[in-house]
């Protein structure tokens, strides 16, 4: 009986265990992303990627799901399905004889899950402005558990110059703990992980990540997730085939020193004052339907407030935020509210079409107004994928992309310190924030490399199609445009009244770079990385001065070269 009992115990954990655990694959791994944006295109999968990132059971059903139709993929999707393959059947098999990527460390049994790994990376570029470089290095690990997961990412970062900066117009992920030194070098860390509990159509967790929210491939315009991670609650919620619902709850770090719970501490080495910042709270969902195959229709809504400590109001997932605020703060100033909507089409097989509207002030009066001006940011964009793949037999990713973006003075923004659309002082919405417009166009092209013969069918259990591609993987390549250009900041400048601002009048900021970049996997997630920039940025000079790194002010060609293992 007793035996029984252990038996028993052990397949409850085993259907357990098959639940969509949630540990979360980062939004910088972005050719697995790329590949399911792929399949969607072409609809050999469904894909819900306004919110991202996906977590691993996620990118492994999606997987799943193509390895069923292996008809519909050419030679090369084959090919890279396969190559995934070997990295997240772990999330399908408990044993078994499947191939598998490398792994520092990788341990299963029917109840526990358990996988680490080491990061180490650094890129490089070179122009006429100098040499220069970031590496880094750290540790993952995650785990599985029945219904529970845990994971946890740590590396340090080191930069020859000014890389990241809070008021750098670029897409690199903030650092909010940087020392720098007398000769410009600055160092700083990461931490990123969370714990989840998983059931068939939902979770919820806790987590220190980023997360960005927006159909995009060149910067999304809700939140961006170049944010450095903060902590947050998350629920999540897929009831039924056409909803999908996200709600987060997070404590964002103001920056703004709180003068009352601030005190002095007096000990042998002196008196100090203990700064102790002003809290501060992230409260958003997001709702997506599915009306008809393809077709996905988002809504949501989102507030930062500034109480002493989380308001109940606020974690009642399902709200409209901007009224309980008028609720709350009735005859006295209001918190920070947004609203955003999006429509994202796959319904013409190849093409994905995507609008997003991020709103932060709207009145329908302002709409006929030459005098006023309403608080948004759109973006707009399509993306093409294997036009010429299934007529021409092996060309197994092609893909082109255009992407519009402007937004006009001041959403993103606040007045109030403890109420702005920031984390660490770094932006939540898109990465160059307001009075901006952003022209992205982008052709890429991958091709496999393998040093055997393909095997005349497709093996089960994740088994390569080519049987030395674990040797070696995928070449992408591609080739981009990309123009920005961006008015005054009047949050700086304390221009009033602010509904009055005209946008883009003038023009302080420009960067056009044209560029071309090749990525090789050549195993899982190690990548080795060579391009080309010429960049031209040019405007006022306090401006430049603000938004780009020195090395790259006026005309630059840069060449660049990169390697990583992990992310």
């Amino acid at each position: 009986m007793k035996k029984k009992a252990i038996h028993i115990i052990i397949l409850i954990f085993f259907f357990l265990k098959i639940y969509p655990q949630t540990v979360y694959q980062h939004l910088t791994h972005q050719p697995v992303y790329d590949f399911l944006e792929e399949l969607a295109a072409d609809r050999v999968i469904d894909l819900t990627s306004i919110v991202k990132p996906y977590p691993r059971m996620y990118i492994a059903q999606k997987l799943y799901q193509a390895d069923t139709l292996r008809s519909l993929l050419t030679e090369g999707q084959q090919a890279e399905l396969d190559f995934y393959l070997k990295d997240f059947n772990k999330e399908r098999y408990l044993k078994g004889t499947y191939k598998k990527r490398i792994d520092l460390l990788h341990y299963t049994n029917q109840l526990f899950n358990f996988t680490i790994n080491p990061i180490l990376g650094s890129d490089m570029w070179y122009n006429e402005n100098g040499f220069f470089y970031h590496w880094w290095n750290g540790l993952e690990a995650w785990s599985y558990v029945g219904r529970w997961s845990f994971y946890a990412n740590i590396r340090d970062n080191h930069e020859s110059i000014v890389l990241t900066a809070r008021d750098f117009m670029n897409q690199r992920t903030g650092a909010a703990n940087i020392k720098s030194s007398s000769s410009g070098n600055r160092d700083y860390e990461e931490i990123r992980g969370g714990v989840a509990y998983s059931w068939r159509t939902g979770s919820v967790g806790l987590f220190m990540d980023q997360f960005a929210w927006g159909e995009n491939e060149a910067g999304a315009n809700i939140f961006s997730g170049r944010t450095p991670a903060f902590a947050r609650f998350d629920l999540h919620l897929t009831p039924a085939d056409w909803f999908d619902f996200h709600y987060v709850h997070g404590r964002l770090v103001s920056e703004v020193v709180d003068s009352i719970d601030s005190f002095w501490t007096t000990t042998s080495y002196g008196s100090d004052l203990r700064e102790v910042y002003h809290p501060k709270f992230l409260a958003a969902n997001i709702f997506t339907f599915t009306p008809v195959k393809h077709l996905q229709l988002s809504a949501g809504n989102s507030v930062i407030y500034d109480y002493r400590s989380p308001h109940i109001a606020y974690m009642i997932p399902v709200m409209f935020w901007k009224a309980i605020d008028h609720t709350l703060n009735a005859r006295i100033d209001n918190m920070n509210s947004q609203m955003f909507f999006s429509a994202s089409s796959r319904n013409i097989r190849h093409l994905h079409l995507h609008a997003t509207l991020f709103v932060d002030d709207l009145k329908v009066s302002r709409l006929n107004d030459p005098d006023e001006y309403n608080l948004w940011s759109f973006k707009a964009g399509l993306h093409a994928v294997n036009l010429l793949s299934h007529s021409s037999g092996f060309i197994p990713c092609n893909s082109f992309t255009v992407e519009y973006t402007i937004s006009n003075v001041l959403p993103f923004r606040h007045y109030v310190p403890t109420l702005t659309f920031e984390s660490n002082r770094y932006n939540l919405g898109h990465y160059l924030e307001d009075n901006t417009k952003d022209l992205y166009i982008a052709a890429s092209f991958s091709s496999p490399f393998s040093f055997g013969q393909p095997s005349s069918s497709p093996s089960s259990q994740g088994h390569s199609l080519h049987p030395l591609r674990n040797t070696f993987a995928t070449l992408r390549l591609k080739i981009y445009f990309n123009n920005s250009q961006k008015g005054p900041d009047h949050t700086f400048l304390g221009t009033e009244p602010r509904m009055a601002i005209k946008p883009f009048t003038p023009t302080v900021w420009e960067s056009t770079r044209f560029g071309i970049r090749a990525n090789c996997q050549v195993i899982n997630d190690l990548y080795i990385r060579l391009g080309y920039e010429w960049r031209n940025v040019t405007g006022e000079q306090s401006w430049l001065d603000m938004w780009t790194p020195s090395y790259f002010h006026g005309k630059t060609s840069t060449l660049m070269f990169g390697i990583n293992f992990g992310f």
